[in-house]
């Protein structure tokens, strides 16, 4: 699966700010230091605090 792929599907599935923030990882070279786990905590976070605001 490519990120173009990963990114369509976030984006079918509603899950927006999930899209947005794996876009700003994968652009900024200081989330690359983090592990996987934090990474994917941080992705979570957001889209779950996008849909609490909702």
């Amino acid at each position: 699966m490519t990120t173009d792929n990963t990114l369509t599907k976030l984006n079918e599935m509603r899950m927006s700010a999930m899209a947005e923030t794996f876009r700003e990882q994968l652009r900024n070279p200081e989330y690359q230091e983090l592990p996987f786990e934090d990474r994917f905590g941080l992705l979570v976070d957001i889209e779950w605090s996008r849909r609490q605001k909702q």
